[in-house]
């Protein structure tokens, strides 16, 4: 269980590094980004859930750009996401088109 402070600053600010950009082709097919980061940002998410809503002012407070990287970051992951879920999806369909009608499906 994380501890209810589990970022320094010092630790928050390697962590709101730049973040590749996702462009129009990104929708075609996944981006891979590297597992650490993921991990990180996966870490940092939960990090800001777990505090409270006057722990979150005070960071803003504290460090006003913080949050709004955060918010950055969290929406370029949600993007790089979906743009793998439709990519999965894409390829689930074009089998299901293509498959013979007595191919079980789970899906």
């Amino acid at each position: 269980m994380l501890a209810k402070y589990p970022l320094s600053i010092e630790e928050t600010n390697a962590l709101t590094r730049a973040r590749p950009q996702l462009g129009a082709e990104a929708a075609s097919e996944p981006v891979a980004l590297p597992g650490a980061d993921v991990a990180e940002l996966v870490h940092l998410a939960r990090a800001v859930l777990m505090k409270s809503p006057e722990d979150l002012a005070a960071i803003a407070q504290a460090a006003p750009s913080m949050p709004a990287n955060w918010i950055d970051m969290f929406t370029a992951e949600r993007a790089r996401a979906v743009a793998e879920a439709k990519f999965w999806s894409t390829a689930i369909a074009y089998l299901m088109a293509t498959a013979p009608s007595g191919v079980a499906n789970d899906g």
